[in-house]
């Protein structure tokens, strides 16, 4: 269950009373950390440095955030993005303000196949909303103490009435009223800058990424069948719903996305992953995952999605010949 952060502004004085030993100058990424798992999204593999959590004389968290892309595909797409295309992965710095549940992003780092940083980018200066169900979300859930958590820590007793203060279940009701506030605005605007630009198909795509960074499955279908009216052909937005489809459990839809989507460019393998996936979770249609993994695996036998893809296959494979003959594909 998410703890309830959202508490009243004296809870920021706690935060920085009880965490006072742990201010410090920036933080920069070890070259040896242990990186704990964040989540895994439809582009990226994302885990969190425990040590770079720091507390900022603003009450402020620090984090930084590493993203790993799952294939070629995501990566080749990352290295367009950030103009490089020597880029392998790259790291985001964050500041979080667990009370309010908004954070900015301070800084980029890329880096390269020798774990090269590339270049460093500057971030942003401004407050953003974290939104519900967010990569963000999900870290701010680990690195951010309860209160309960930091009284413990500190070894403080706190008098009966602060435990009434914090833990009401007025003020965090509240608190998340305010939040889903802040989020429907947030999803009105960039409704409303579509609406006002109606044949932008970029503004459409805005509106359904933050649905689907949101979890609003339904409302992020919506918004990319527009974009998609304006530009059929994309692959990676026909992929992007197809996943909103299966969150839906509208498996016809999403395969019928995921098959389109490869056939209009098969160097689109998150497309043929997912596929593959509805098939043998889903469906539970194991032949028909077994083709689709055998197709990735001849485009791509030597990242880690296909060292995944390939596991799938020893767990599934009954053909002991069938498998050896995988293998040998894979040399």
């Amino acid at each position: 269950m998410k703890p309830d952060l959202n508490r009243i502004r004296s809870a920021q004085f706690v935060y920085c009373s009880l965490f006072a030993i742990l201010l410090c100058a920036l933080p920069l990424p070890a070259s040896a950390v242990q990186w704990r798992a964040v989540a895994t999204s439809t582009r990226n593999q994302v885990a969190y440095d425990e040590d770079s959590v720091r507390l900022t004389q603003l009450g402020r968290l620090t984090v930084w955030l590493r993203f790993v892309p799952r294939g070629e595909t995501q990566r080749k797409a990352a290295a367009a993005e950030y103009e490089d295309k020597r880029y392998r992965f790259h790291l985001e710095f964050f500041e979080i303000d667990c009370s309010q549940q908004n954070a900015i992003l301070g800084m980029i780092d890329i880096y390269g196949a020798s774990r090269e940083r590339l270049k460093r980018m500057k971030g942003s200066d401004q407050l953003e909303m974290i939104l519900p169900g967010s990569v963000l979300d999900l870290t701010s859930q680990q690195v951010c103490p309860t209160m309960e958590d930091m009284v413990g820590e500190e070894e403080v007793e706190a008098p009966d009435s602060d435990d009434t203060v914090f833990d009401g279940s007025d003020s965090g009701s509240e608190a998340d009223t305010q939040a889903k506030l802040q989020l429907q605005k947030k999803l009105r605007d960039l409704k409303q800058a579509a609406t006002d630009k109606p044949t932008d198909p970029e503004k459409w795509r805005s509106l359904g990424n933050a649905c689907f960074d949101a979890d609003l499955p339904e409302e992020a279908i919506s918004a990319y069948s527009r974009a998609l009216k304006l530009l059929p052909q994309d692959a990676d937005m026909l992929n992007d719903q197809g996943a909103m489809y299966r969150q839906t459990r509208n498996f016809s839809k999403a395969l019928e996305n995921f098959e389109k989507a490869f056939k209009l460019d098969p160097r689109n393998l998150e497309s043929l992953y997912n596929s593959a996936y509805v098939y043998a979770f889903d469906l539970n249609n194991i032949p028909k995952a077994l083709e689709q993994w055998r197709l990735y695996l001849q485009r791509d036998n030597q990242s880690e999605s296909a060292r995944q893809v390939l596991s799938f296959v020893e767990r599934f494979q009954k053909d002991g010949d069938s498998s050896l003959l995988l293998m040998n594909t894979l040399k």
